[in-house]
């Protein structure tokens, strides 16, 4: 039917013209933008999803830079650390140089010097080694938290509260198994020190008359160098022996019958005390006393079992003990005069061995601080590996958790564009197909539009 008040034609035509011109605009839109939702009209469920993960990667973003910064300050801390090392084993270079008996009191008080400058630079690194402001080796930092991850929870600490300066390292007792100190000694047959090993055996004997102990060599010849053994007393009261020389009363401290021991190594049980072991490295059966016993009138103990325990003085007469094996039961303590001075200074200073001073503590002006020296740095310099390994293993993990984060930024990265981001190759074509509807829409309404004026020739 034709009619001039309705023009279905035209709003068909307009219709599909409005149609293709949104097709049209959505098309340059997603190709100007580059993205397929624009807006939440466009995907509303797609939309939520890409905002949560681009939260995601935004989050993991940052955690990489937070791992890069974290590798930023353990390697401003490791440096800092190299330099202090570098101290530290000159301060160890000149305590063993000091340590040489060729050395003399004027010569260690010039070294000292170079000793005091350099526990003064050991301070400076400590207080001076900065990141961001922070310093990272006098312990004020304490232990710092690095937000590595996209989520709450998601980080790591890093421990620096040891403090490195000089008056925090170095103390302590020393590593199990350090050798402490390490000496010769030998005698000949007549119990006298001598150049050659002689004696392989010694036996031990409480005389009541002298309140002493009397010590003879596997040929009955006593020793007499041992002036010292007088010191022996016992430590409780108990049964003594009747006489110096009663077979029941003797304590027989046999050595090796293959060999005289003729070196005796001082070595540290990591608790402040130490251990004998010869020159083959092994140990001697030895209980050491801690302290002089001064009550010479009272015997030595005996328990129940008839076992008598002697004990002796610490310095020089405990690094001298030279026993192997004792009779079953029986503890005892058979002590020598060292050969020389040399090595008796040795066992002068076994006591301040076991335990040591800090850094600052140092002082090289003597022979016996000068070895307490070397187990002070040693245990620093412990303290400061630690504190680098621990650094270490830090960074490797700060860089396995950047590269990881970073591959999990990637995956999302994808995930979201697959969601997100507009498909070139088709949006082109959307706007070849809406541009080509749109030119045919307007010429199409066109001619609609001039159907009533085509109605209009028939009333001429």
């Amino acid at each position: 039917m034709l009619g001039i008040n309705s023009n279905i034609n035209s709003l068909v035509a307009q219709q599909n013209l409005t149609g293709s011109g949104s097709a049209l605009s959505q098309a340059i839109t997603r190709l100007s933008s580059g993205k397929r939702i624009n807006s939440a009209a466009d995907d509303a469920a797609g939309l939520a999803i890409s905002n949560i993960m681009q939260t995601q990667i935004n989050g993991l973003t940052q955690g990489v830079s937070n791992s890069n910064d974290g590798v930023s300050m353990v390697q401003t801390a490791s440096s800092g650390l190299s330099s202090l090392t570098s101290s530290l084993q000159r301060i160890r270079q000149l305590a063993t140089q000091a340590s040489n008996g060729s050395m003399t009191d004027t010569d260690r008080a010039a070294l000292q010097q170079e000793v005091t400058q350099q526990v003064a630079e050991v301070n400076r690194i400590a207080s001076q080694t900065t990141y961001n402001g922070m310093n990272v080796l006098d312990g004020s930092l304490g232990s710092a938290s690095f937000q590595v991850g996209a989520n709450v929870g998601q980080s790591i600490s890093l421990n620096l509260s040891q403090s490195m300066s000089a008056a925090s390292i170095g103390g302590g007792v020393p590593a199990a198994g350090n050798t402490l100190g390490s000496f010769s000694v030998s005698l000949d047959n007549t119990g006298k020190a001598a150049a050659a090993p002689g004696i392989t055996s010694i036996t031990a004997s409480w005389d009541t008359s002298k309140g002493a102990v009397s010590y003879t060599d596997q040929n009955g010849n006593a020793i007499t160098d041992a002036s010292t053994l007088s010191y022996y007393t016992a430590t409780t009261t108990g049964t003594p022996p009747a006489a110096a020389g009663d077979p029941s009363d003797t304590l027989a401290v046999a050595a090796n019958a293959n060999a005289t021991i003729t070196q005796i190594n001082v070595l540290a049980d990591g608790k402040g005390g130490f251990t004998l072991t010869d020159q083959n490295g092994q140990a001697l059966n030895v209980t050491a006393a801690t302290n002089i016993f001064a009550s010479a009138a009272t015997p030595p103990a005996t328990d129940a079992n008839g076992n008598t325990t002697l004990t002796g003085e610490t310095g020089a007469q405990m690094v001298t003990d030279i026993e192997a094996v004792t009779d079953a039961g029986v503890t005892t303590d058979a002590n020598v005069v060292a050969q020389d001075k040399v090595t008796a200074a040795v066992g002068t200073t076994i006591d301040k061995l076991s335990t040591s001073n800090t850094v600052s503590q140092i002082d090289i002006s003597t022979k016996d601080g000068a070895s307490a020296a070397m187990l002070t740095i040693d245990n620093a310099l412990n303290a400061v590996n630690n504190l680098q390994a621990t650094l270490g293993a830090a960074q490797n993990r700060f860089t396995a958790i950047a590269t990881t984060q970073q591959a999990q930024s990637t995956d999302l990265s994808s995930a979201q564009s697959s969601i997100q981001d507009a498909d070139f190759a088709q949006e082109t074509a959307n706007l070849s197909k809406a541009q080509v509807l749109q030119q045919a829409g307007i010429s199409v309404l066109s001619q609609a539009n001039s159907q009533p004026q085509q109605i209009l020739k028939l009333l001429q």
